[in-house]
């Protein structure tokens, strides 16, 4: 009966990917023969998009990182339990929150923020995404940090300690470096996360056309928003494009997962060669 249900889960899986590339295969050999395009009206090229994803997604893993990796050393190693029992239940409630919700707290709240403190209109745009999808992202960084924090074998802190080490110093110098395979898992599941983010970046960003550029307040799309776009539209929509988003976007995340499995691995092994010495 096991053997049954992982072999459903994995045909679910290949059928999506055929049914991506089957639909989208017309599509992404037009990429492939006129370079991928460079503006997604008209040729609906991939590049702009694959950038104004990973750009979104790389500035909100930022933020995350920076915030949840403090979070999880002191929920690891120096939060008391009543902190602990505070914290802990926030970022759950965190994680629990629509992303429908957070981008209405964007459009209203941040954005009007961002507006009043640079004196600018249109403060809905790439920095506000940062803001708020990194927030959301904070609750995977920290948590799974701080379980591979506390995974590091106890004889290592105690050694540590014994040798004379504050626990700062264990931390920095033991813990942290032990645990940074799992930490950097954590990471690149919250980039994952971020990039795949499609609600709140759908009412963020708007709709307008994406670009190279680095531009934090125009309106631009992200793949998972021209997808959302494409497919809530009123009047007929061609949806090879669509799939073929679909299949970049699966690609991109897929690969992240392999790095992550790639990350865990070493983790693994790292550990058991130190338990050796």
């Amino acid at each position: 009966m096991f053997f049954v249900c992982a072999t459903v889960s994995i045909v679910i899986v290949l059928a999506i990917v055929y049914e991506l590339i089957h639909q989208g295969y017309p599509t992404i050999t037009n990429w492939f023969r006129h370079g991928f395009g460079m503006t997604w009206k008209g040729e609906f090229g991939a590049i702009p998009l694959i950038w104004q994803t990973f750009y979104a997604g790389i500035g909100s893993t930022i933020i995350a990182t920076v915030l949840g990796i403090p979070t999880a050393i002191y929920l690891a190693e120096f939060a008391n339990n009543r902190l602990r029992n505070i914290i802990k239940p926030s970022l759950e409630v965190l994680t629990g929150l629509p992303s429908i919700v957070m981008g209405l707290v964007a459009i209203t709240i941040v954005a009007q923020t961002i507006n009043g403190v640079l004196s600018r209109a249109g403060g809905v745009g790439m920095l506000t995404l940062w803001l708020v999808v990194g927030v959301m992202s904070i609750p995977t960084v920290a948590s799974i940090s701080a379980d591979a924090i506390k995974m590091v074998s106890r004889e290592l802190k105690e050694a540590s300690l014994g040798l004379g080490a504050t626990r700062w110093q264990t931390m920095t110098n033991v813990l942290v470096p032990v645990a940074m395979p799992g930490i950097l898992a954590a990471i690149l599941l919250g980039m994952g996360n971020a990039i795949g983010e499609t609600m709140a970046a759908y009412l963020i960003l708007g709709s307008g056309e994406p670009e190279l550029s680095l531009d934090l307040f125009s309106a631009t799309n992200t793949i998972p928003t021209i997808i959302m776009q494409g497919a809530v539209a009123d009047h007929a929509v061609d949806f090879g494009p669509l799939h073929a988003l679909g299949f970049v976007l699966f690609f991109i995340i897929g690969a992240i997962n392999l790095m992550i499995r790639a990350s865990v691995k070493r983790g693994k092994t790292k550990g058991q060669q130190t338990q050796r010495r």
